[in-house]
Order: C-alpha cells, then sequence, then structure tokens
C-alpha cells in the first residue's frame, strides 16, 4: 500500500489525514487498482471495480473503511515478527507478484526471499488483481508447488 497516502492517517487521524484517506476509497482510484498495471485492460470487466465501488459507496462504510485502513498500520508494525516466523518455520511458499502492481511493488515480492530462501517467485505480467488476467496460470503454480505427487 503507497504509505505516503496514509501515513498522515497513522501519525494523527484528523480532519486533513482523514481527507487524504478518503481519495483512496473515490470511484477512480478503486477502478485505478484494476488497470494500472494490468496487461490488457480492455479484457478486465468493469463489473469488477463498479461492483466495489458500490460496496464502499454504502452509508456509514467510509467511516469503517477509514478505521481499517489506520490500522493497517498494526500490520507494518508486525513485520518483523512475521519475518522472524518465516526463518523459523519455513513453511513452503509460492510467491506470485503481478509485476506491475503499484502498490505492492516487486521489492516486497523480493523481500519475502530474504527469509523463504526456498520459496518460488512467479512474477506475472499483471498489476493489483493478478487472477482477472491470469487465473489459469495461478491455478497451475498452485498445483504444481502444493499438489501430492
Amino acid at each position: 500500500m503507497p504509505a505516503q497516502i496514509f501515513l498522515p492517517l497513522w501519525e494523527k487521524r484528523d480532519a486533513a489525514s482523514e481527507a487524504a484517506a478518503r481519495g483512496f476509497l473515490a470511484a477512480e482510484t478503486t477502478r485505478f487498482q484494476y488497470q494500472v498495471g494490468a496487461r490488457n485492460v480492455e479484457a478486465i470487466s468493469p463489473d469488477n471495480w463498479t461492483l466495489d465501488q458500490a460496496l464502499l459507496d454504502r452509508p456509514g462504510h467510509d467511516a469503517a473503511h477509514l478505521n481499517l485502513l489506520e490500522d493497517y498500520k498494526t500490520n507494518v508494525a508486525l513485520y518483523d515478527s512475521w519475518h522472524q516466523a518465516f526463518r523459523h518455520h519455513a513453511p513452503k511458499t509460492l510467491i506470485i507478484w503481478g509485476k506491475n502492481d503499484p502498490f505492492f511493488v516487486p521489492a516486497g515480492a523480493e523481500a519475502f526471499l530474504t527469509d523463504l530462501p526456498q520459496a518460488r517467485l512467479v512474477w506475472l505480467d499483471a498489476g493489483h488483481f493478478v487472477l482477472d488476467e491470469n487465473a489459469e496460470t495461478v491455478a497451475t503454480e498452485i498445483k504444481a508447488s502444493f499438489a501430492s505427487p
């Protein structure tokens, strides 16, 4: 997630930081999440962002979503313990990543390999919503990585 959008909300929640974060709930941002980085924008159904936006626009949802966005800082605070758990337990891991994701950038995927060097990292020509264009490829990768021999 782009920290520059949420950092003010994480540091001090007030009218100004909420106003900035509310931009993340706007229709153009929802559509952006689906289209930016996609291999073939025309292949992505407008139903995806239209339905998401209908849910985001429900009365009172903006306050709940702002709470969620503010609370995301608790995830960030736990990153060190997650990485420690990865090193300690070394779970079998498949990382499928949209190389054009504007929110979860390539460095984020590569960071997992520091603590999970045995993990398989698969880069796909996709944005944030990898499955919209790559469901068959993702299914194949999951089966290849986790199906019993």
